[in-house]
C-alpha cells in the first residue's frame, strides 16, 4: 500500500504543479481582452490576435487544468446521494464510476491525440485572421486527458486505500 501511496502523491504532484503553472494564463487572458476591449471600443481598432489567444488561454486553462481541479475536488459534483454516505460508501460509489470516466478519458486521449496529430502533420490552421496553428487547441484535450486519467488513477489508489483502512488517506 505504501508504494500505491508514494504513486498517488506523484500524480498530485504533477496535478498541483500544473495548475499553478498555468495559473499565471488567468491574468495574461483577462489583460488581453482589456486590450482588445480598449483597441475595439475605445481606439475603433480591433486586433486580429486577441480571440484566438484568450480562447487558446481559456482552452489551456480548462482543458490542462482540469487535473488541479480533480486533485482539489473543484469538479461539480452531485452531494445529494455521496452527503450521506460513509467514507468506505463513498470510496465504493468512485470505484464503480471510476471505469466509466476513464473509458470517456481514453476516448478524447485517442480520438483527439489523432486529429492533434494529423493537425501537425498537415500545418492546420484556425480559420480566422489571424490563423495560429490548430496544434495549439487541439493538443489542450488530449494532454488534459491525460493528465485527468493519472489524477484518476490517484483518486483510485485514494478510495481503495479507505476500503481497506476504514479511513480517509492522509
Amino acid at each position: 500500500m505504501e508504494r500505491l501511496r508514494t504513486i498517488a502523491a506523484l500524480i498530485d504532484g504533477l496535478s498541483e504543479r500544473t495548475g499553478r503553472a498555468l495559473s499565471w494564463l488567468m491574468p495574461a487572458m483577462v489583460v488581453v481582452i482589456a486590450v482588445e476591449v480598449a483597441a475595439r471600443y475605445v481606439f475603433a481598432a480591433p486586433t486580429i490576435w486577441a480571440y484566438d489567444s484568450a480562447l487558446m488561454a481559456y482552452a489551456w486553462l480548462g482543458l490542462v487544468g482540469g487535473a488541479f481541479a480533480m486533485k482539489r475536488g473543484a469538479h461539480i459534483r452531485v452531494d445529494l446521494i455521496t452527503a450521506h454516505l460513509s467514507p468506505r460508501g463513498r470510496a465504493v460509489l468512485e470505484l464503480v464510476g471510476a471505469p466509466f470516466v476513464a473509458f470517456f478519458l481514453v476516448l478524447v486521449v485517442w480520438q483527439v491525440g489523432m486529429a492533434s496529430l494529423d493537425a501537425l502533420a498537415s500545418g492546420s490552421r484556425r480559420p480566422t485572421e489571424w490563423a495560429p496553428p490548430l496544434i495549439l487547441f487541439l493538443a489542450t484535450a488530449p494532454l488534459g486527458g491525460a493528465l485527468l486519467l493519472l489524477q484518476l488513477a490517484s483518486q483510485m489508489i485514494r478510495a481503495i486505500e479507505v476500503l481497506v483502512t476504514g479511513k480517509a488517506a492522509s
